[in-house]
């Protein structure tokens, strides 16, 4: 039987998302859509042919044919309606970031251990293919010890309104430094890192516009990860270790190629891994790969796990936790938190 999924949100993301779900018609099937427009659920319902449209998010909560909801409305709105979805017993999927605060968070997975339901941070980035080589590579002690992660992300976005203001959640860090911290976080086996410090400045809005943040690790290693919404970055990445290092090519978030190379920048392997094809007009960059996420969510629900040893809850706990601690070092507070 497939897994029934409602949406709580119709926004361009879960236009995405729908797109790579409805490529798997025997595991998973939409059978519901909310919008806080009713008209613009049922106009998302008639492009992924999905049979109930709703105005209001708690119509998903209570819809005993949804198996799973998918969290894809803007960032503040994340906790309320996760919660929402937990409390009525549903699984969630919720994307990144997972909440506000690391209080946030740890109230979710609480919520979701209390209801024994699956549970996971949306980092589709996670379940790429490049990425299960780069952990593998890593794994067999290729690179060396790792000592360096430096991850870069940034793209112009002063002119979306809702990356650069407070009330929803904008900034560099939240939007694109959540994969940069991602990386580093999986390349460091989840760990708290022992130090946390952020520079950079706010938008008159009081975001942050560019933001650098160091992580240490123990046995002297560091990830240095900057992101903004002010200018363009190369968006690539690096893993350096004792031995060799990978470069994590753009997009490096959901990349399809990483090359390894020796001293002096001799490369050694280069590895390509082809998207799923999927026929549909994506709106963001190689969303295709979010098939890769939906195929994880889809086994681990089937096998009745309760989240995913790819991106467990409690390294979404101390994600939340570092996104917390670089945005105060900039003076970044949401107004509750004075």
């Amino acid at each position: 039987m497939a897994l029934r999924w409602g949406f709580v949100s119709a926004g361009k993301v879960c236009s995405d998302f729908g797109a790579c779900l409805q490529s798997l018609p025997e595991e998973h099937k939409i059978v519901a859509v909310a919008a806080r427009d009713l008209d613009r659920a049922k106009e998302f319902a008639k492009l992924h042919d999905i049979p109930q449209a709703y105005q209001g998010y708690d119509k998903i909560a209570e819809d005993p044919n949804v198996d799973i909801a998918y969290i894809g409305v803007v960032h503040n709105y994340h906790y309320e309606h996760a919660l929402l979805m937990l409390q009525h017993g549903k699984h969630v999927l919720c994307e990144k970031p997972l909440c506000l605060t690391e209080a946030q968070a740890k109230g979710l997975v609480a919520e979701a251990k209390k209801q024994n339901v699956f549970f996971m941070e949306g980092v589709w980035s996670r379940f790429f293919p490049a990425y299960q080589k780069i952990r593998e590579i890593i794994g067999t002690g290729q690179l060396g010890e790792v000592k360096l992660v430096i991850a870069n992300f940034g793209d112009y976005a002063l002119d979306v309104e809702r990356v650069c203001t407070k009330a929803t959640a904008g900034g560099a860090i939240l939007d694109k430094g959540i994969y940069a911290i991602q990386l580093a976080s999986m390349v460091f086996g989840g760990q708290k890192p022992t130090s946390v410090s952020s520079n950079g400045y706010l938008l008159d809005t009081g975001v942050d516009g560019i933001s650098s943040t160091v992580l240490k690790y123990p046995n002297n290693a560091m990830a240095v990860l900057n992101s903004s919404i002010s200018c363009d970055f190369p968006n690539e990445a690096y893993i350096m270790g004792e031995k060799k290092k990978i470069k994590i090519c753009f997009p490096f978030w959901c990349p399809t190629k990483i090359e390894i190379s020796e001293a002096n920048d001799k490369i050694v392997e280069v590895h390509e891994f082809p998207l799923p094809d999927i026929k549909w007009d994506f709106n963001y960059t190689n969303q295709a790969g979010m098939q890769y996420e939906a195929i994880a969510v889809g086994n681990y629900i089937k096998e009745g796990a309760k989240e995913s040893p790819l991106m467990s809850q409690n390294e979404s706990i101390v994600i939340a936790g570092i996104m917390d601690k670089a945005r105060h070092d900039l003076g970044y507070y949401y107004d509750d938190e004075k």
